[in-house]
């Protein structure tokens, strides 16, 4: 689209009937400052209760009953007559499909595969326009779409499983006659680098990106990437090629939908292309959570009046699922929501963050270690105050009984009123196996949530939390920070926001 044809559109349709907002770049000399009030803190009292929510407590409703995932059970496990590993559930009142091919690689062991998925959506095949293959799928009412994780590569469909053999054909014929265009490819790099710009100017990007950086070092899921030059320097072509021989890796086929397990395996074994004897998964090279041996700050740059910062420790401790039910109890007790500890004794109590929270991080893979983070966002001159109340409440854990019950029936509640549907099943089944289980952990965690105590919850956190050395991650603008207290932490290592990035 031009310029000028947005503008023909708008002056055809709208009329008079908008608002016209500009956005002014540069720095606001008419600001005027006031003085800021003190905010002086107030008790907390996770103890005490209304009379309206002690109705609601003593009221005795039905309890909801959990269903819990079963993967011997609720999944079926076979081979087509390729011997392409099948993943395959039933719905059989259903009237809709999901399918997919999963390949057990990603960006960490070829990055080049993100860009090439983002690219071949905007490509045509030897016969049909890349606008006519999108109609196409329309008029089947079917998604078809690939999506490029650090870990995994999917090939999907989706959509009215009466049009699913024409789905699949479609997909195939797409996947194995892709055109290389490159006036398309050029407009995809660009962007790209738009993109890229863009991100260099939000705070969140920034942090986000500073996060990546201070968990997981120089090697980290925001630097793995193709820089400006490689991607300019790239012929389509090898993009294009990457995804034609995609079949010809090790790969598993899920489908969730009406059809029975034959007709599904029958259907594939017909169109879907592959080597006849598959490759293996490439190697990769994983993304490795950094320990924190000290005290340490990093400083970023942003520009703004205020900071994003995040707390990170990291023993190494290598995560076993007997310690989900404590964690996940921490976590509710602890960190998360309006109850938290960290949210009502930074927030509500002193008025000293705009967002806080902590967690106790349990690894998606296995032989990854857990770790600490917290996290808030605050203004410049409450920085010391945050850190130092931050430091306080992980050295000694502020305990309430009511307040650690009720952490307990919302997790109760909320484990009993999960409900795993149609692809979820193989989402259950992914994240289990990723971590080495051959189990639903929810499971686990509900049926043994009514033996956790507060002590364990205090325990747990003064052995793993209290007295540890942190990363500091603070992104803001230095100026306006007071430096001398940061520097009493631990030294002060400074990151451009080019190194962040990596562009």
């Amino acid at each position: 689209m031009t310029k000028q044809q947005i503008v023909e559109f708008a002056r055809k349709y709208f009329g008079q009937n908008f608002v016209c907002v500009y956005k002014k770049t540069g720095e606001d000399k008419t600001i005027k400052k006031i003085e800021k009030p003190a905010i002086t803190a107030i008790p907390t009292n996770r103890d005490k209760s209304s009379e309206f929510l002690r109705k609601i407590a003593a009221s005795k409703p039905e309890p909801i009953q959990p269903h819990f995932v079963d993967f011997k059970r609720d999944l079926t496990f076979a081979k087509t007559g390729k011997k392409l590993p099948v993943v395959y559930r039933q719905e059989a009142n259903d009237k809709l499909f999901t399918m997919m091919y999963r390949y057990e690689f990603g960006k960490q062991s070829d990055v080049r595969y993100d860009y090439a998925a983002g690219y071949v959506d905007l490509l045509g095949t030897d016969k049909l326009s890349a606008d006519q293959v999108k109609q196409q799928f329309y008029k089947l009412a079917c998604d078809f779409g690939i999506n490029v994780s650090d870990n995994a590569i999917t090939v999907s469909l989706s959509g009215l499983n009466e049009n699913m053999p024409a789905a699949v054909a479609l997909a195939e014929k797409v996947l194995k006659n892709m055109k290389v265009d490159t006036e398309a490819y050029n407009q995809y790099v660009g962007l790209i680098l738009k993109g890229r710009a863009d991100n260099k100017k939000s705070q969140s990007a920034n942090f986000s990106a500073l996060s990546s950086y201070g968990i997981y070092g120089e090697y980290n899921p925001q630097l793995n990437q193709l820089s400006a030059s490689q991607l300019k320097q790239t012929n389509p072509q090898t993009l294009v090629d990457l995804i034609k021989n995609l079949s010809n890796y090790e790969h598993t086929l899920y489908y969730c939908g009406p059809s029975s397990l034959a007709a599904i395996t029958k259907l594939v074994d017909k169109q879907h292309r592959m080597g006849k004897k598959l490759l293996n998964i490439p190697t990769k090279k994983e993304y490795q959570e950094q320990t924190t041996t000290q005290n340490e700050v990093l400083l970023a740059p942003y520009d703004a009046k205020n900071i994003y910062m995040m707390m990170y420790h990291n023993e190494n401790t290598q995560w076993t699922p007997e310690r989900a039910t404590i964690e996940a109890v921490f976590n509710e007790y602890f960190g998360s929501g309006m109850n938290g500890v960290v949210f009502q004794e930074l927030r509500e109590a002193r008025g000293l963050a705009y967002s806080a929270s902590a967690r106790y991080m349990m690894p998606r893979l296995k032989n990854h270690p857990e770790w600490v983070q917290t996290y808030i966002i605050s203004q410049n001159d409450k920085m010391s105050d945050c850190i130092r109340v931050f430091n306080e409440i992980l050295d000694t854990i502020p305990q309430s009984e009511s307040a650690f019950q009720l952490a307990k029936q919302s997790l109760t509640k909320f484990y009993a009123s999960v409900r795993t549907m149609r692809g979820g099943f193989f989402n259950a089944y992914i994240n289990a196996k990723n971590r080495g289980l051959d189990y639903d952990l929810n499971k686990k965690i509900y049926e043994t949530l009514p033996s956790i105590q507060l002590k364990d919850i205090v325990d747990f956190e003064q052995q793993h939390m209290a007295r540890k050395p942190y990363r500091y991650i603070i992104l803001g603008d230095e100026k306006n920070l007071n430096m001398k207290e940061l520097e009493k932490i631990g030294p002060v290592k400074r990151v451009s926001t080019e190194t962040i990035f990596g562009y």
